[in-house]
C-alpha cells in the first residue's frame, strides 16, 4: 500500500498534486479491502442475494465432467427481505424543530415538513433510503448523499447568450461502501475527516461541462484492472461512455478550515477544486451493527453464508441423487433369455428363464435420512442467526396455535431488528436535516407553496432558503403499522371523534383513508397560529380585529397571556394593554351576539355563546321588567299551610325575628 511521503497534510496539496493524492487514496483503500478479504466478502454476499445471476435461474451441470447437478434454494435472500421489510413497515414521518416558538418558526416547520414530503415522494428519497437500507443488509453499510444541483429544477430564467437558467434542486445519490473510499485506520465511522466518492459519468457530458478540458476528458476511460475487479457489474464498463470520477468531500477541520470538495478523473484531471460548499460533507451511513474498533459495518448476512453455502450442498446431492437414478433400471441376470411379446395394447407378457432368475427393478433414489435431517437443523440456524422465526415467514411451527403465542413469536424478530430500526431513525433524521440546511442556503429562486400542501397554502404562499432559516433540527417519527390496517384506521378515527379532533364526515373518511392526524387537526393548528400571530402583534402595541369566524374563547384565553406581566398591569394606559383589552372586548361583544346555531357549526367542540333566560309574559302576552318577573314567579311557588288566628280565623301574621 502506498505511503504519504510529503511534509503537508495531504488533502492541502496543490491543484496540481491533488489529483495524485487522491487516487493513491483510492489505491491504499482498495488494496486494504482485497489484503483484509472485505472485497471478496461484499462481493461474495452480494452474489448470495442476487443468486440466480449466478445460476441462471436454473439448475447447473457441475463435476468435472458434469456429472453433478448443482441446486440453490435462495433462503439467504429471503431472510434479508424480512429483516428490510420489517425495519421498512413503520412510514417515516418527518418533524421539523424550531429555533424559536414564535409563530414564524412555527409555520416554518409546517412549511418544512411539506417539503421533506415532497421530496420523500416527488423525488424518490424514499426509494433512496429504502435502497440504503438493503446495501446495509448486504453489504453491512448503505450510504445516501445530499447534495445542491445546480443544473436541477425549472428553468427560470435565460442568461445574455439565450442559456437557459435553471432554479436547482436537491440531489440524492445511492452508494454501497465500494464507492465511498474512507480512512481505513480510524477507529470509529464517526471519526471521519473525509470521504471520496467514485460515480461513473458520461464522458461526452462532462466534456460539454468543461469545454476547455474536453481533450483530456475523452481521451479517459475504464480499462483499469482496479476498478474493474472493485466495481459490483464490471461488464458494464466495457464498450462504455462512462468515465469514473471522485469526489473529494473533506469536512472543515482546523488542517482544513474551509474544507475542500475537489472532482477529478482516474487520468488524473481535475475538474473542479475549491472550499467545501457546505457546512459538512452530507454523506449519511446506516449500518444494522457496526464492527468494533474499525470504520465498518456487520451485517447478519455475512454469518448466514456459510449457511447458505451448506444448503446449496446438501439440496445439491438430493437433486443429483434424484436426477441421475430417478429413471428406473431393471437388473436382469446374465443368460435369462427375455423376450417380450405385446398381449395387448399397455400390457406386455415377458417370458425368462426361471433358472436364471426374473428381471427386478433397481433402486437407486433412496437418500440417506441424515441429509434431510441435516438440511432441517440448517434451516433452524438461520432462523436463530437472524431472529426471522417461522412466525414471521408465513410457516409457523404446529405447536404454535393460540392468537398470543404467534403474537409473542413475531414481537421477538421485531425486537431483534430494533438496532437496525434505530440507525434507520438516524440515517433518514440525518438526511431530512442535511436537506433543509442545503435548501436554507441555495434554495435562492422563490418556490411556490405546492410542496407545502393545499392544507397549509395560507401560512406560506412562496418561500426560499431564508423562510426555513428557524428550522435547526429535523427528527423522525416511525408511523404505528397498525394504522395501515383497516381496523387500526378505525381505531384511530373513532379515538379522534371521542376527543372532539374530527369535527366532520369528511374528516374523518379522510383518517380513515390515509391513518394520519393531520386533516384533522389542521384547522386546530391554524386557529392556534393565528393567535401566536396576534399575541405578538398586540406585545408590540399593535391593535388587532377579531372576526366573526375566529374561536372566541379559545382567542380571550389565549390572548390574556400578553397581559401577564406586573409591569403592565401597574400601567393601563400602555398601548399593549390598551389595544389588548380592546381586542379582548371585541371578541366578548360578538361572541354574545352570535346566534349560537352559527357559532356551533363553526366551533362545534368549543363554548357555546351565553343566553340570557327568557323573560315570562304578562297576562297581555307583554314582556315584564325583571322586579314583575319576579314577583310573578313568586306568586306561582306553592307556599306551606300558615297557622290561623283563632279569634278571627286569619292567617296569623308571623313575626320576622331582628
Amino acid at each position: 500500500m502506498g505511503s504519504d511521503k510529503y511534509d503537508v497534510y495531504w488533502a492541502s496539496a496543490p491543484s496540481n498534486e491533488i489529483a495524485d493524492r487522491i487516487l493513491q487514496k483510492v489505491d491504499d483503500y482498495y488494496e486494504y479491502l482485497t489484503f483484509s478479504g472485505r472485497l471478496d466478502l461484499w462481493l461474495k454476499s452480494y452474489r448470495y442475494y442476487y443468486r440466480a445471476l449466478v445460476t441462471g435461474g436454473g439448475l447447473q451441470a457441475t463435476g468435472s465432467q458434469g456429472e453433478l447437478t448443482s441446486f440453490s434454494v435462495n433462503e439467504y435472500r429471503n431472510i434479508l427481505l424480512h429483516l428490510e421489510t420489517l425495519t421498512l413497515q413503520q412510514r417515516l414521518y418527518f418533524e421539523p424543530r424550531a429555533i424559536n416558538s414564535d409563530v414564524k418558526s412555527q409555520s416554518q416547520t409546517i412549511l418544512a415538513s411539506g417539503l421533506l414530503d415532497y421530496y420523500m415522494k416527488e423525488k424518490q428519497l424514499e426509494s433512496h433510503i429504502k435502497q440504503a437500507v438493503k446495501d446495509s443488509l448486504i453489504f453491512s453499510e448503505g450510504f445516501v448523499r445530499v447534495e445542491w444541483d445546480a443544473k436541477g429544477g425549472k428553468v427560470y430564467g435565460k442568461t445574455e447568450s439565450g442559456a437557459d437558467i435553471m432554479e436547482g434542486d436537491i440531489k440524492y445519490t445511492n452508494y454501497n461502501p465500494l464507492d465511498v473510499i474512507r480512512d481505513f485506520s480510524r477507529k470509529s465511522p464517526r471519526d471521519e475527516r473525509w470521504k471520496i466518492v467514485r460515480d461513473f459519468e458520461n464522458k461526452y457530458d462532462l466534456a460539454a461541462i468543461f469545454p476547455s478540458l474536453k481533450e483530456d476528458i475523452l481521451s479517459d476511460s475504464n480499462d483499469d484492472l482496479m476498478i474493474r475487479t472493485t466495481t459490483i457489474n464490471p461488464q458494464s464498463l466495457f464498450e462504455s461512455d462512462n468515465v469514473t470520477v471522485f469526489h473529494l468531500l473533506h469536512d472543515p477541520t482546523p488542517s482544513m478550515p474551509q474544507g475542500r470538495y475537489v472532482k477529478c478523473l482516474n487520468n488524473n484531471t481535475v475538474l473542479m477544486d475549491g472550499p467545501l460548499p457546505y457546512s459538512r460533507s452530507h454523506i449519511y451511513r446506516i449500518s444494522s451493527d457496526d464492527e468494533t474498533g474499525t470504520i465498518f459495518g456487520y451485517t447478519v448476512g455475512f454469518d448466514m453464508m456459510p449457511i447458505q453455502q451448506a444448503m446449496d450442498i446438501l439440496d445439491s446431492t438430493i437433486i443429483t441423487n434424484q436426477s441421475a437414478n430417478g429413471v428406473q433400471n431393471i437388473a436382469i441376470p446374465k443368460g435369462a433369455d427375455i423376450s417380450v411379446s405385446q398381449i395387448a395394447e399397455g400390457m406386455n407378457a415377458i417370458e425368462y428363464d426361471s433358472k436364471m432368475g426374473k428381471p427386478e427393478a433397481l433402486q437407486l433414489t433412496n437418500t440417506a435420512p441424515e441429509i434431510f435431517n441435516y438440511r432441517e437443523k440448517q434451516s433452524g440456524y438461520y432462523q436463530t442467526i437472524s431472529g426471522i422465526n417461522s412466525v414471521v415467514r408465513g410457516n409457523p411451527e404446529a405447536s404454535l396455535k393460540s392468537g398470543a403465542a404467534l403474537a409473542l413469536i413475531q414481537a421477538q424478530a421485531i425486537q431483534f431488528t430494533m438496532p437496525l430500526q434505530e440507525s434507520y431513525s438516524r440515517f433518514a433524521s440525518d438526511i431530512g436535516t442535511a436537506t433543509i440546511d442545503i435548501a436554507k442556503v441555495y434554495a435562492s429562486v422563490p418556490r411556490n407553496a405546492l410542496i407545502a400542501g393545499k392544507s397549509n397554502r395560507s401560512l406560506m404562499k412562496s418561500f426560499t432558503g431564508n423562510d426555513l432559516d428557524g428550522i435547526e433540527r429535523v427528527t423522525v417519527d416511525l408511523g404505528n403499522p397498525l394504522t395501515r390496517t383497516t381496523a387500526g384506521k378505525v381505531n384511530l378515527a373513532d379515538s379522534l371523534i371521542e376527543k372532539g379532533l374530527i369535527k366532520n364526515s369528511d374528516q374523518y373518511i379522510t383518517v380513515l383513508n390515509t391513518g394520519r392526524l393531520d386533516p384533522a387537526i389542521e384547522g386546530t393548528q391554524a386557529q392556534m397560529l393565528l393567535i401566536k400571530a396576534e399575541n405578538e402583534s398586540l406585545s408590540d402595541g399593535q391593535p388587532q380585529r377579531a372576526l366573526l369566524t375566529d374561536d372566541h374563547p379559545k382567542h380571550m384565553l389565549e390572548h390574556q397571556t400578553v397581559l401577564a406581566s406586573l409591569d403592565l398591569r401597574q400601567n393601563p394606559n400602555d398601548p399593549v394593554v390598551i389595544n389588548t383589552l380592546n381586542h379582548i372586548q371585541e371578541h366578548m361583544d360578538i361572541w354574545k351576539n352570535m346566534d349560537p346555531a352559527l357559532f356551533a357549526a363553526l366551533h362545534p367542540t368549543s363554548m357555546a355563546p351565553p343566553v340570557p333566560p327568557p323573560m315570562p309574559p304578562d297576562a297581555m302576552g307583554e314582556q315584564l321588567n325583571p322586579q314583575e318577573a319576579v314577583m310573578t314567579e313568586a306568586g306561582d311557588v306553592n307556599l306551606p299551610s300558615m297557622p290561623t288566628d283563632p279569634s278571627t280565623g286569619e292567617i296569623a301574621e308571623v313575626p320576622v325575628l331582628a
